[in-house]
């Protein structure tokens, strides 16, 4: 029994086959050979992706709330959201997408730094307040309103602050009130007064629902 031995259709060569031959011609060859099919198979990708672009519906959105939210997309029933945009309030934008498609609407300052173009959060690892949220499937119309009232979350050092101004005035109530003539308490409301209050307005007081310049204006 003998073996076939195999030449390369170059060279001769029985250490390799035309396919691997380091010839210059062949090289050559291999690598016009590579750049047609990469060519070939980035028109296939721009193809595909213009048909999926002409299937797209133009959504007309209108933010009538009175905060900028950012826009997430994903497919129906997944919980990976992409970020593609950024709508301010009062506006309205269009976005192009698939009645397969869900849209999910979150409030800019949810987040402490704005997200970058595609990034992707998981809505079930995450408990971000939520503005809207549509399958666009359930949508017989190409026109979406967004509403839905929503509080800015308090920093810390607004909440500090606000904890702060209302003790305080609990506690010159309470000395406004005579707790003073009480020996147990007088000890303690004479530490009031050397309490310094750091520089704070009446929009602070009144946040922290205390009386200020702004109480009782009709």
């Amino acid at each position: 029994m003998t073996t076939r031995v195999r030449h390369c259709g170059q060279c001769g060569s029985t250490t390799h086959d035309r396919r691997s031959c380091p010839e210059p011609i062949q090289v050559e060859r291999r690598r016009l050979q590579n750049i047609a099919r990469e060519g070939q198979r980035q028109q296939r990708r721009q193809q595909q992706a213009a048909q999926y672009l002409d299937n797209r519906n133009p959504y007309k959105i209108f933010n009538n709330n009175n905060y900028p939210v950012y826009v997430y997309w994903s497919s129906t029933g997944s919980d990976t959201i992409k970020f593609i945009q950024y709508t301010s309030e009062f506006s309205d934008v269009i976005i192009r997408a698939l009645s397969t498609h869900r849209l999910v609407f979150i409030p800019t300052t949810e987040f402490r730094t704005p997200p970058e173009n595609r990034s992707s959060i998981n809505l079930s690892q995450c408990n971000y307040f939520i503005a809207g949220d549509f399958k666009l499937e359930d949508f017989d119309s190409l026109t979406i309103h967004l509403i839905k009232e929503y509080h800015r979350p308090k920093t810390d050092l607004e909440q500090w602050k606000e904890c702060g101004l209302k003790s305080l005035f609990l506690l010159r109530e309470l000395e406004r009130l005579g707790a003073k003539k009480y020996d147990n308490l007088e000890p303690i409301l004479d530490l009031v007064q050397d309490i310094k209050i750091p520089e704070c307005t009446e929009m602070d007081k009144e946040q922290a629902g205390i009386p200020s310049a702004f109480t009782n204006i009709t």
